[in-house]
């Protein structure tokens, strides 16, 4: 069985086509990508609102999160630590985005940061984004 088959089916989704070629979209790329940048990696003819509507069961079900892009352009990324579930993600990097070429990419961090809201606050979650140049583009 393809690794993304058994993804959609350990998160309790229907495997199809589309949603296979998804997945397997994802797992080949070290970046993360736009709705319109895995439509055109994927050969042939579907659907927009068919992509659309994956994406977001996807994140829902927690195979893949949302970043958003600092042009505006929300980028999809694989969930790596294997522990978000249903519209709860759990996932421990930084969303970097490189200045010279525009790819984003997830860098696992070892250690969180720190983060001390006021008083009164309570802290669910928070994300950190960077911006810099990527191994490639350095």
């Amino acid at each position: 069985m393809r690794q993304s088959e058994e993804l959609l089916r350990h998160h309790g989704i229907r495997v199809t086509e589309i949603r296979k070629e998804i997945v397997e979209t994802l797992l080949s790329r070290e970046s993360a990508l736009s709705c319109k940048e895995i439509k055109e990696l994927i050969p042939g003819e579907f659907d927009r609102v068919t992509l659309y509507r994956t994406l977001n069961t996807f994140v829902e079900q927690g195979i893949i999160h949302q970043i958003a892009g600092g042009e505006g352009t929300i980028r999809y990324a694989l969930c790596s630590s294997g522990e978000c579930v249903t519209h709860h993600h759990e996932d421990r990097h930084i969303h970097f985005r490189c200045t010279a070429c525009g790819l984003t990419f997830c860098l696992e961090y070892h250690t969180p940061p720190k983060l001390e809201v006021p008083k009164g606050y309570k802290l669910g979650s928070f994300e950190i984004s960077a911006t810099g140049l990527c191994k490639t583009c350095s």
